[in-house]
C-alpha cells in the first residue's frame, strides 16, 4: 500500500462554489454577476374555480431574466397577455374575481415547483423562463423582448 500526501490549490467563487482552476472560478463569477443576479423568480396563480370556491388550481413557476429591472411587471404583462384580462368572472357568474395574480417566491420555490394540491389530488405545475436569451440550467426561453416588440 502506498500513501501519498497531495496538496491542491482550490479556487473559491463568492458564493462558496469551490475550482480546481483560476479560470473556472473567474468564469463562474462573472456568470453569477452578468446573469444569475438578473434572474428573479414568480409564481402565478391561475384558473380559478368557478363552481364553488374560486380558489385558483395551476400555478406557473417563472424565472425572469431583464437587464432593465421591471422583473415583477415583466411577469405581471405575460400573465395579462396570456390570460387576456385580469378580471374575469367569479363563482357561479356572480360578480368578478382575478383571473391570476402574481407573487415573487424563492430560487427554491421555483426549482421545487410544488404542485397545487386540490380536492386531495397534486395537479402539475409548469416551470416557464422569461428572457431574450437561452440560459444552461433553465428551461427554454420565451424571448419577451422579440415577442412584445422592444428592442
Amino acid at each position: 500500500m502506498e500513501t501519498k500526501k497531495v496538496t491542491k490549490t482550490v479556487y473559491i467563487a463568492n458564493d462558496g462554489k469551490e475550482f480546481l482552476t483560476k479560470e473556472d472560478c473567474e468564469k463562474h463569477e462573472r456568470f453569477v454577476e452578468e446573469i444569475l443576479s438578473r434572474i428573479k423568480y414568480f409564481c402565478i396563480r391561475c384558473l380559478p374555480d368557478l363552481t364553488e370556491t374560486g380558489y385558483f388550481q395551476h400555478k406557473i413557476y417563472m424565472s425572469v431574466f431583464s437587464l432593465h429591472y421591471l422583473h415583477k411587471e415583466i411577469a405581471f404583462e405575460w400573465a395579462l397577455r396570456k390570460f387576456s384580462h385580469l378580471l374575469g368572472e367569479s363563482v357561479q357568474g356572480y360578480g368578478f374575481q382575478p383571473r391570476f395574480n402574481v407573487n415573487e417566491v424563492s430560487k427554491e420555490e421555483y426549482e421545487r415547483c410544488p404542485p397545487t394540491e386540490w380536492g386531495g389530488s397534486k395537479l402539475e405545475s409548469e416551470k416557464i423562463f422569461l428572457s431574450p436569451k437561452s440560459v444552461e440550467g433553465f428551461p427554454e426561453n420565451i424571448d419577451y423582448m422579440k415577442e412584445w416588440g422592444f428592442k
